[in-house]
């Protein structure tokens, strides 16, 4: 089963928000900045993300429309130090960079899906 730290956060379903983005948006923010560098000047920091929240609760429901497949999970105690919400503010990277996510959370729950299928055992090591 999964385990699901905290249920009576102050959120809509109780569970905690974040911000979960797509491997591949990963990747096209890191171009972007590589792009643009010969247009920054000093050192810069840029936030990763959606600016859009999902819960613990709404992750998993997505990952079983994407697997068609139920997932167990249990409600445990919430985690010390956990906060209820958190997620990036993107408006730096879109202002400078132009750089904003391309794909939501259903997309993001299909692709890691369909690379889990592709990969059970992950990556080899062996070259």
């Amino acid at each position: 089963h999964f385990t699901v730290f905290g249920d009576d956060y102050d959120t809509p379903d109780g569970t905690c928000i974040r911000d979960y983005i797509h491997v591949v948006d990963v990747a096209r923010g890191h171009i972007a900045a590589l792009e643009n560098f010969h247009k920054l000047q000093g050192f810069n920091i840029y936030n990763l993300g959606t600016s859009k929240g999902t819960s613990v609760l709404e992750l998993i429901e997505n990952f079983e429309k994407a697997t068609d497949i139920k997932i167990n999970y249990k409600l445990g105690p919430p985690r010390e130090g956990d906060l209820p919400v958190v997620f990036a503010n993107t408006e730096k990277i879109y202002n400078e960079l132009g750089f904003a996510t391309k794909y939501d959370i259903a997309q993001m729950c299909k692709d890691t899906w369909n690379w889990q299928k592709m990969n059970p055992n992950g990556y080899s090591l062996q070259s």
